[in-house]
């Protein structure tokens, strides 16, 4: 696990890439992924997915998933 915002205490944190990976092999591999946020379910595909570069609250470049575009 890896703060969001670096050091900062009030970070949250978020799995790595790899920890990710790891937590994703226990499921079946046809498993549908779906991203839910106050009883909205959204699909994620790697249209989604971008690399955010640092600024100056964030200390490492991190993968985003958008999932803005749901249904």
């Amino acid at each position: 696990m890896k703060k969001i915002y670096g050091n900062d205490p009030r970070s949250e944190l978020t799995m790595t890439v790899k920890e990710l990976r790891d937590e994703l092999s226990k499921y079946p591999e046809d498993m549908p992924v779906i991203a839910t946020w106050e009883g909205v379910l959204a699909g994620i595909t790697q249209d989604g997915f971008s690399i955010f570069n640092p600024n100056v609250n964030i200390t490492e470049r991190q993968l985003h998933i958008d999932v803005e575009y749901y249904g």
